[in-house]
């Protein structure tokens, strides 16, 4: 065991012998894999919690196919991304989701009515973004939710701008997730993806709220004031998403057929031709002999060499 482990990795641990789980085991797997400091006397740790974390997964797999049941809960992936409300009680997150995703989801006002995943799809220009709706961040919550929460690939953690304690809210927030070390804070080297959106701007007491907030707050998270009610910023919130899932959209072409953009493949930023190839079929990426390239930066046609760093919009040719 490496020196230097933190006191909390040890709490964790226990947790993690004494689960009696495959899912709660994974979550506390994925926590210790969280909290180890990231150094060359820890490397030989980390491969061994992430070999784990494959064949706990690899275990879950065949209990599923099996026929198995646990009382656990998650989300199928589906569409670009995956992005994951977050919130205290009535502020505003199945609003949220009904207005990104054009769904029908209860909205009540009362704390609490989601209980479940509540999940919808946004339309951003050409590609679909999976929306998930979560119960309210509170004591007591399962850790299937903090476990959905670490897996998403952004959150929206949303905060009642119309309420005097809104720099409490997301005390509240941060100390639950912190509490299973998920960190949203720009300024924490291991935060995920997160925007803090400002609901309710519409309301009178909520600029001079915002206001406080953003003297506080504005260069640790990445903010943007919305009004599920009105609309505001809705559209910005839209291309926002887009952005921080850093990834980017390329379009195929058949070779003889005019470029355009219809119906792109969904690939990491910093993807390269030859991945591209491989996420369509992995005898393109071993066949293949060249790739032409159009884009709105000055190519037309041109041949680009196979590890090209693609970016948002290009269209490609392969030649195999």
């Amino acid at each position: 065991m490496p020196a230097n482990l933190p006191p909390q990795y040890f709490e964790v641990e226990k947790k993690y012998r004494e689960a009696k789980t495959l899912q709660e085991k994974l979550f506390y797997l994925q926590e210790l894999l969280a909290i180890v400091p990231k150094h060359k006397g820890t490397e030989k740790l980390q491969a061994e919690l992430k070999t784990k974390i494959s064949k706990t997964r690899e275990m879950m797999e065949r209990s599923k196919k099996s026929g198995g049941s646990t009382a656990w809960y998650q989300v199928e992936r589906q569409g670009a991304g995956q992005v994951l409300l977050v919130g205290l009680p009535n502020s505003g997150k199945t609003s949220l989701l009904n207005i990104l995703a054009r769904t029908n989801a209860e909205v009540a006002p009362y704390p609490f009515t989601t209980t479940m995943f509540q999940v919808g799809m946004m339309e951003y220009e050409d590609i679909k973004i999976q929306i998930v709706d979560t119960p309210p961040v509170a004591e007591g919550a399962p850790p299937w939710l903090f476990a959905a929460f670490r897996s998403a690939d952004l959150l929206l953690v949303i905060l009642d701008a119309s309420s005097d304690d809104l720099l409490e809210q997301l005390d509240k927030i941060n100390s639950q997730l912190a509490a299973r070390n998920i960190y949203i804070d720009k300024e924490n080297e291991n935060a995920k993806k997160a925007i803090v959106l400002l609901n309710k701007i519409d309301s009178d007491k909520a600029n001079e709220n915002s206001e406080v907030f953003l003297e506080f707050y504005q260069n640790r998270y990445n903010i943007l004031k919305i009004s599920t009610l009105t609309g505001a910023n809705i559209e910005t919130l839209k291309r926002m998403i887009f952005e921080n899932l850093n990834i980017i959209r390329v379009y195929t072409k058949k070779i003889g057929q005019p470029p355009i953009k219809k119906e792109p493949i969904v690939l990491k930023a910093g993807s390269t031709v030859l991945d591209a190839a491989g996420y369509i079929h992995k005898d393109f990426k071993k066949n293949l002999k060249f790739t032409r390239l159009w884009n709105d930066h000055g190519f037309r046609g041109q041949r680009v060499e196979k590890n090209y760093i693609l970016n948002d919009g290009d269209i490609v040719e392969f030649h195999v």
